[in-house]
């Protein structure tokens, strides 16, 4: 599941068998009002597509900029949580589709993974991803590209990271003043760090790193976190790290887009995990995880807000159903307020998108 806000429109793309189908499908779900309503469901895969691939954490992603959206996700390939990236791209708000050309036409071994997209105001796409094109085996490389003609090329193709974590999930933003700033998990040590490009993606820049735990692991957590840019210039991160004796989810808050970060605060009760954060123009910061819940020890998908940039938070709320396992929630920034996605997993299997719209407060 992937979600992404351009004004009150949301836009969702999910993978998974459709209603009386037997075969596996990417959907693409559209909402103008802010996600009160959704329009009918449409399949955007094709047969020829290959069969479409998907788990948590590393699954389909969209961006919109005007009528022109843009879906990408995998097809399955020679590893089992890669493959080679399919891009749909429509310019009619999706009521039509097209495709659109790898972006990660340099990587000859075709196994990409961990993607992520985001569309600018000039309208141009920004997509990053994960590949082992050098075939270094213990470690990818954090790759980038761009397309200015709304997802049909790509161009501008660059390493932002050579060696980082193979299997964490990558998250990219625009910034206030137009820059990108992508959070991902390094390789050594396995702290979260920012990559943040010039206004049009064409010159790029390791930041330090958005909590410097100085964690040492040999292995992948899974965990990736969340990033956000507020109408003041701050830029919110939530990360989650393995450390010895610091385990858990933080918040840092950088006051010069990336240079520098706050001391990190602890979200939750160090159990928490499966992060995301977001801003409304008024400022009012948005986080939610996922973390245990009561004393079954069940997961639950949880939100916090603050009004003072960070500084100070609410108790969490929990907003799954109880007793009923809810994991990797979404936030997105609305001009109605917050709107909450995550997935749950009903006794009677498969899983259900749920949601929770918060009115502007």
């Amino acid at each position: 599941m992937d979600v992404y806000a351009q004004g009150n429109a949301i836009h969702a793309v999910l993978v998974g068998k459709p209603y009386g189908k037997t075969e596996v499908g990417v959907v693409h779900l559209f909402s103008a009002d802010g996600g009160a309503s959704w329009r009918t469901p449409s399949i955007i895969n094709r047969a020829e597509d290959g069969k479409p691939i998907s788990r948590r954490g590393n699954e389909a992603q969209v961006a919109a900029a005007g009528r022109r959206i843009v879906a990408l996700w995998r097809q399955a390939g020679e590893l089992p949580e890669a493959g080679p990236m399919v891009v749909a791209y429509s310019t009619d708000g999706g009521l039509s589709w097209r495709r659109g050309d790898n972006p990660a036409i340099t990587d000859a071994t075709q196994n990409q993974a961990y993607a992520d997209l985001a569309a600018d105001r000039a309208g141009r796409f920004h997509a990053v991803w994960l590949d082992d094109r050098e075939e270094n085996g213990n470690t990818q490389g954090l790759r980038y590209a761009r397309s200015t003609d709304g997802g049909r090329h790509w161009r501008g193709h660059a390493t932002l990271d050579p060696a980082v974590c193979t299997c964490c999930w990558n998250r990219i933003a625009v910034l206030s003043d137009q820059r990108l700033a992508v959070l991902y998990r390094d390789d050594d040590p396995h702290d979260m760090r920012l990559a943040r490009s010039s206004a049009d993606g064409r010159s790029w820049q390791r930041l330090a790193a958005v909590g410097a735990f100085d964690w040492r692991f040999n292995g992948c957590p899974h965990c990736g976190g969340g990033i956000a840019g507020s109408p003041g210039g701050h830029l919110h991160g939530v990360v989650w790290s393995g450390k010895e004796g610091a385990e858990g989810l933080y918040h840092l808050r950088s006051d010069d887009q990336g240079e520098h970060w706050s001391p990190p605060l602890r979200i939750g009760d160090g159990r928490s995990r499966e992060s995301d954060v977001a801003v409304l123009p008024s400022g009012r910061v948005g986080v939610v995880f996922a973390g245990p819940v009561g004393d079954g020890g069940g997961e639950g998908v949880q939100f916090m807000e603050s009004t003072d940039a960070g500084m100070s938070w609410s108790s969490p709320e929990l907003l799954s159903k109880d007793g009923v396992a809810a994991d990797h929630p979404r936030i997105l920034a609305s001009p109605k307020g917050f709107r909450v996605f995550w997935t749950e997993k009903p006794a009677t299997g498969g899983r259900i998108w749920a949601m929770r719209l918060f009115d502007q407060r």
